[in-house]
């Protein structure tokens, strides 16, 4: 029976047995090799761990900078193999190859690259720092990335245009890193993540770094979804393109930064608002994506309703005053406020804003941006603003007492003042305002109205359909509905059930009887005893009142409105999240097998065929790709790597020993393992787990 490492390691004194269940238990929570944990432990480093294993299994002790790494070696062993499992081709005599490997014991590994080079295999010990420093000068960056996306169909029409000229005025010690950035595999795939992000309807496209990969999310109707992880070593490339095409210094790896880019697509133009933020594993990057064609509405389109529309339309048709909307990051305020605008806005009025950042160009309105570093804040833009005889005066964020008591006394000297300030509802803003300092008097004599807001996502109309609803909704004594809707989900919705989405809103009108109460000692919740009595509707009703009218879902009210998520507790816990796996045109027998060994594993396995493929591409995004290619060719998984979400995702091939041809075939579309039959499930499990660290 083959030893295991930790076996031989405490064979050789190295370690003790409660050393190694200690490494072990803590390697299931991180999925790294038990070399690596016993360094990271502090049990040993890798030179020890090389001398024992060699001296126990009588290998070869090796040092890798010893022998000239050739390319005809390198060809032998694909980048992706040596990088992962720690090993190196360092010598070739006939028809045998020397392996320098850090875990000899990785019995997998041994066989794997002796079936797909045609040669035996002879082992030597070498410590993991040893070999990955000739890994890196031998392999380099590496060429596949350009291969996978050599294939992929291109995006027509498409252009990022800079808002300014970059200076040229670059290190030349950074030179190499505009040439990698500049190189058409990693234009392509900066443009194709920005095109897909696009058509698929996202607000905001995140690019998240971790150790091995890079993960990229989209933002669609407020909800963050994996989309596709690419290589680690193209982060920098990538992150500096996106740098470049927005006017940033791509040699400030340390600070955050901002800027804009636009990106035309066809007919049309959408504003990119890049924002970097350096991270342990490299920059994290965030870009906001603002279509100019749809992104303005008009204050009808927001879906608020005709009780609460008409006092705001009298609201801001008054000289003076101010209004203030409310609610956390990402709940539409700028564009209720930019619709607002759009109703107000005449030839007879002088409209100012100041903004961070100035989202959208308004015609006939002057719109400021704060700028921090040169001193241009709300509050000193404001006194500027002042002196420019505005009509009307929108701010983009009350955050300070400065900034609140310029607004306030503009709003009592015939200004009409719009803002936003960032609590829950409208209740507590009045008392927000009185914390950071604002007297009383002030805020009575200047706020003439609160909007409290928050966004839900709308049903998918393609796929609605009439249903029961919950049982529990009776224990909660929750409001009774006659009828209630969902989404199917579909093609349309990429099978979310939800497309767009909609406002609530909670609107307070400053009365006689709050300004009086106001004048005296008060509490939010005699506040809001009032507002109820003069017929203010919170959030949560007017949302339900949209479950009503088939809008929306009872699911979408209780995840989304703050007062409705006490009931998430106990009907509706978050399960934990568990890593995807699909098996495509896997064998039935094989199917069933393998689902039911990586189900006991705690992932989530999915099936699919040939027939299925371009659905399923609609609905989901596996971690691992687990494919049959004993009866097929290659170009049904063609289809897989067409596609930009899933052309870097890890595969495994399943095959029979004898088809080596058609394997090499598989090979070129980025499979990184094989598992031959009969299938040994303890190599497979092996596998997934060697993957998806």
């Amino acid at each position: 029976m083959k030893k295991k490492i930790g076996e031989v390691l405490i064979e050789s004194g190295l370690i003790t047995e409660k050393q190694l269940e200690k490494a072990l238990l803590y390697q299931k929570g991180k999925h790294k090799r038990l070399g690596k944990i016993l360094i990271e432990l502090g049990f040993a480093d890798d030179i020890k761990i090389a001398e024992a294993l060699s001296k126990q299994l009588s290998l070869p002790l090796v040092d890798c900078r010893n022998y000239e790494i050739t390319e005809e070696l390198v060809s032998l062993v694909p980048k992706e193999t040596v990088e992962r499992k720690v090993v190196l081709p360092i010598e070739r005599k006939g028809k045998r190859l020397l392996l320098a490997m850090a875990d000899p014991l990785d019995w997998q590994t041994i066989d794997e690259i002796a079936f797909n080079s045609g040669f035996r295999v002879d082992v030597a010990v070498s410590p993991e720092s040893n070999i990955l420093d000739a890994i890196e000068k031998a392999y380099g960056s590496g060429e596949r990335t350009w291969d996978l996306l050599k294939e992929i169909p291109s995006y027509e029409g498409v252009e990022i245009l800079k808002e300014t000229e970059t200076e040229e005025n670059q290190e030349v010690s950074i030179s190499s890193l505009y040439k990698l950035s500049e190189a058409p595999p990693i234009v392509k795939l900066v443009t194709m993540i920005l095109v897909d992000a696009v058509k698929s309807r996202a607000s905001d496209i995140h690019i998240e770094p971790s150790e091995r990969v890079v993960q990229v999310r989209y933002r669609i109707d407020g909800k963050l979804k994996n989309i596709l992880k690419y290589p680690k070593h193209i982060q920098d490339s990538v992150v500096s393109r996106i740098k470049i095409v927005s006017d940033l210094d791509i040699t400030n790896r340390r600070l955050p930064q901002d800027g804009r880019s636009t990106l035309k697509l066809e007919d049309k133009k959408v504003d990119l608002r890049v924002s970097t933020l350096p991270s342990v594993y490299g920059e994290k990057v965030v870009i906001r994506l603002l279509d100019r064609a749809t992104s303005l509405i008009t204050l009808e389109e927001l879906g608020m309703p005709e009780n609460m529309l008409r006092p705001l339309k009298r609201i801001i048709s008054q000289p003076q005053g101010m209004l203030l909307v409310t609610g956390p990051t990402g709940s539409g305020k700028t564009t209720t406020l930019y619709a607002i605008l759009q109703q107000i806005r005449s030839e007879t009025k002088n409209i100012i804003t100041v903004e961070d950042p100035v989202e959208y160009s308004l015609e006939g309105i002057t719109q400021v941006g704060v700028n921090e570093t040169i001193g241009l804040s709300f509050s000193s833009a404001l006194r500027s603003i002042l002196r420019q005889d505005p009509d009307v005066i929108m701010i983009g964020e009350i955050r300070d007492l400065e900034t609140a008591e310029i607004a306030t006394r503009a709003a009592l000297t015939g200004h009409l003042v719009l803002s936003t300030v960032h609590t829950n509802d409208t209740v507590s803003t009045i008392t927000r305002l009185i914390d950071i300092g604002l007297e009383p008097f002030l805020v009575t004599s200047s706020v003439s109205a609160i909007l409290a807001q928050r966004l839900i996502r709308k049903i998918c109309p393609a796929c609605k359909v009439e249903s029961d609803p919950p049982e529990w909704i009776e224990r909660y004594n929750l409001p009774h509905i006659e009828r209630h809707y969902r989404g199917k989900g579909c093609k349309a919705c990429s099978f979310t059930g939800y497309t767009g989405r909609i406002g609530i809103f909670e609107f307070l009108r400053m009365s006689i009887r709050i300004r009086r109460l106001m004048s005296k000692e008060f509490t939010e919740d005699e506040l809001l005893q009032i507002a109820k009595e003069e017929g203010t509707i919170s959030l949560f009703e007017d949302a339900w009142e949209k479950v009503g009218t088939g809008v929306t879902t009872i699911d979408e009210v209780l995840s989304s409105v703050p007062l409705a998520r006490k009931f998430l507790i106990e009907e509706q816990a978050e399960e934990p999240m568990s890593r995807k796996i699909l098996l495509y045109n896997v064998r039935k027998d094989d199917a069933e097998m393998i689902r039911s060994l990586l189900e006991s594993e705690t992932y989530t396995v999915m099936v699919c065929r040939d027939e299925d493929i371009r659905e399923f591409f609609e609905r989901e995004t596996p971690d691992l790709i687990i494919v049959e290619i004993a009866e097929h060719d290659g170009e049904s998984f063609q289809l897989i790597r067409d596609n930009i979400r899933y052309a870097y995702i890890p595969v495994i091939g399943i095959a029979n020993f004898e088809q080596k041809d058609r394997v090499l075939r598989y090979k070129k579309l980025g499979i990184h393992e094989f598992i031959f039959r009969p299938i040994n499930l303890h190599r497979l499990l092996h596998a997934v787990e060697s993957i998806l660290v």
